[in-house]
């Protein structure tokens, strides 16, 4: 799990940043998503380099982005989703990377890099740190109890039709709380266009979701991880690497539920979550050297495997332990990338639409076989 346990408020968010603007030498300042590094990477860090190490979390891609737009966080790296990428780099946001700084630039995956380069050409302002899906995780011996041993989990089928989301309304379903994703999924698996600015595309989605919604216990983007270990749920729809998590969690709970996951063979959506350099960044030649270190495929495989996020480097790729190497919904095959889709940068209008929706179908959700309203557009 995460370096730093639980969530940040937004006013301990400003603290640490506030403190993390000194120029100093011997310092690095890093602003990473929830959950996204290992229990010792930091100090590991820390201990490799001499480098002093401020170390945040954020759990909101809104605010860091409000942040990053207005500069001067007094971060010298920060994560931002791939698709957020183009937009902060256009806005002056973020100071382009000097590759000629990290030594273990050429070990990335060249396919992941030439990937995120269709979003930002010659990867100049952000690199691939994890690569990240969404799919269907579920708890294996809750699933066989209604479903029997034979029935094989691998299509979004098992969630989207409501005859089986009403059976396994009894056991739990859970959903990230994330509009642009999930609908983004949705779409890719109805064969629409995930950006289109026309709210017309995006009813069948909405009808689907609500269908859904009708037998889903919550939307959150955390708490199902934990939840389907213990097995207060026994399905969602979630983050690839924090399936891992939980997984690893059941097995060291009482009843050592098997947790897996899979992405479905209808396809889903994946993007990466990118290193990148915000303006203002005082410890410039330190922010390489943080970069360059997790490249290290050493480092790589070691983050890899113990928080169930792929790092494409070449290396640390091929020597994954078994669990993620084997599991190809994770470390995603050939067969497997040819039916994703790239999180593309989503326009003002779909966002509005894509919002307006997942409202719509809380809201829908919740009234007994009541007509969706027509207002949603």
């Amino acid at each position: 799990m995460g370096f730093v346990k639980g969530f940040l408020a937004t006013s301990l968010i400003a603290l640490c940043a506030n403190t993390a603007t000194a120029d100093d030498n011997n310092q690095v300042n890093i602003w990473n998503w929830s959950y996204n590094i290992g229990e010792h990477t930091v100090k590991d860090f820390e201990k490799d380099t001499g480098l002093k190490t401020t170390y945040v979390e954020y759990d909101s891609n809104e605010l860091q982005e409000a942040r990053l737009l207005a500069g001067n966080t007094g971060f010298d790296a920060a994560i931002v989703v791939s698709y957020y990428v183009p937009r902060m780099a256009k806005s002056g946001a973020l100071q382009k990377i000097d590759h000629s700084k990290i030594p273990n630039w050429v070990k990335q995956n060249k396919a992941r890099l030439e990937k995120l380069a269709s979003l930002d050409p010659n990867n100049d302002y952000a690199y691939p740190y994890i690569e990240i899906s969404i799919g269907i995780g579920y708890n294996k011996q809750k699933v066989e109890e209604i479903f029997g041993k034979d029935y094989k989990v691998d299509s979004w089928d098992f969630l989207f039709d409501p005859k089986n989301s009403a059976k396994l309304k009894k056991c739990g379903i859970a959903i990230i709380d994330s509009p642009i994703e999930v609908i983004s999924a949705v779409q890719h698996y109805l064969k629409k266009n995930p950006i289109s600015e026309n709210p017309k595309d995006f009813e069948e989605a909405r009808k689907l979701l609500t269908d859904l919604a009708r037998n889903t216990n919550y939307f959150q983007s955390n708490r199902y991880v934990t939840d389907l270990a213990s097995g207060e749920i026994c399905a969602a729809i979630g983050y690839s690497g924090d399936f891992i998590q939980g997984r690893h969690l059941a097995q060291h709970g009482k009843h050592k539920y098997d947790i897996e996951y899979v992405v479905p063979k209808e396809g889903s959506i994946i993007w990466f979550d990118s290193w990148t350099v915000p303006r203002g960044a005082k410890n410039y030649d330190n922010a390489m050297k943080w970069f360059n270190w997790l490249l290290e495929p050493k480092n790589a495989q070691k983050l890899s495997d113990e928080i169930g996020y792929v790092m494409p480097v070449d290396e640390a790729m091929a020597n994954l332990s078994d669990e993620l190497r084997q599991n190809d919904s994770i470390l995603l095959s050939e067969e497997k990338l040819k039916t994703m889709y790239f999180m593309q940068p989503t326009p003002a209008k779909t966002t509005r639409i894509t919002n307006k929706v997942w409202n719509a179908m809380k809201q829908d959700s919740a009234k007994d076989n009541e007509e969706a309203g027509s207002d949603w557009e």
